[in-house]
């Protein structure tokens, strides 16, 4: 969010870097979808070329085959890379119409092989390179926050005593070395709040937030489409046991109240039962059936 934003102040923009895919259906049953295709693939593989290349783009590259014309194929892509794709294919389009509705269809053919087309060609490429370059950049930004707080693994013997204001003496000590000047001393004041603070809190210490590569949402809807979050889990396993925990609970509490409302409607019934003018109430209503 803060590279999209100072992207925005400067004018620029910072390309999508979600790497959630999906499965996605490409047309390829004729000439025109298969030359895009192949186009596309070039592209991949160009970018899969440069030394900075993922493994995973590398890899995609190497091992995908566009499949002959008249078969349609179905590849997991990216789904923000494939939704900028397809904005883009539609300006392409809308360009190539635009062109059409004032010159012959020669003409129009013409146009799009000499000039559009390379328009093309060059957006696809900026689409792929500007998204990769994100991925990579915002991968590396994550690498960056995870050796940080991996800085807190195996201290907790050291730390356990030792309050924020000692780290901060720490971290002043260490900014000394990396600089000519030397630090100014540090505000006794702040010192003595941070003196009240332990190094450690619980629960923010070592967090798997800040050091797992990866982690599951454990997660759990009602049969009234209410969501449930039961926690976030390092193992997809820890994940698992949460939700057959809470399933346990809850098939308890759905017997629990089958049987409480069972027992309401028996005492409301007895209740019925033994009110003295009850069949002198269900004769009155009778008789004005009859009457009708």
């Amino acid at each position: 969010m803060e590279r999209m934003q100072k992207a925005k102040e400067s004018g620029t923009t910072f390309g999508q870097s979600s790497t959630y895919s999906e499965p996605v259906i490409f047309k390829n049953d004729d000439e025109a979808s298969h030359k895009t295709n192949q186009m596309v693939f070039d592209v991949m593989k160009k970018l899969a070329a440069h030394d900075n290349a993922s493994e995973a783009l590398k890899k995609e590259a190497a091992e995908f085959k566009l499949p002959a014309m008249g078969e349609n194929f179905s590849q997991v892509v990216p789904k923000s890379l494939h939704e900028t794709y397809m904005k883009g294919l539609d300006i392409y389009k809308a360009k190539v119409s635009a062109y059409r509705a004032n010159h012959t269809e020669e003409e129009t053919k013409k146009h799009v092989e000499d000039v559009l087309s390379a328009e093309w060609h060059e957006a696809v490429y900026g689409i792929a390179k500007n998204y990769q370059e994100s991925v990579d950049t915002v991968a590396g930004d994550a690498a960056a926050v995870k050796k940080y707080y991996m800085t807190q693994k195996g201290r907790e013997k050291e730390l356990k005593d030792k309050t924020k204001a000692d780290i901060m003496k720490e971290i002043w000590a260490e900014l000394a070395k990396l600089t000519d000047k030397p630090m100014p001393p540090l505000d006794d004041e702040i010192l003595a709040e941070l003196a009240q603070e332990p190094a450690i809190i619980e629960g923010q210490f070592n967090h798997n937030w800040g050091t797992a590569d990866k982690l599951y949402k454990s997660e759990a809807i009602s049969p009234f489409g209410e969501k449930y979050l039961l926690g976030i889990f390092e193992t997809m396993e820890e994940s698992e046991k949460a939700f057959l925990a809470w399933n346990e609970e809850y098939e308890k509490a759905r017997e629990q109240l089958k049987v409480e409302r069972d027992q309401w409607g028996k005492q409301e019934q007895a209740r019925v039962d033994a009110d003295p003018d009850r069949e002198a109430f269900t004769a009155s209503i009778f008789a004005e059936d009859d009457e009708d």
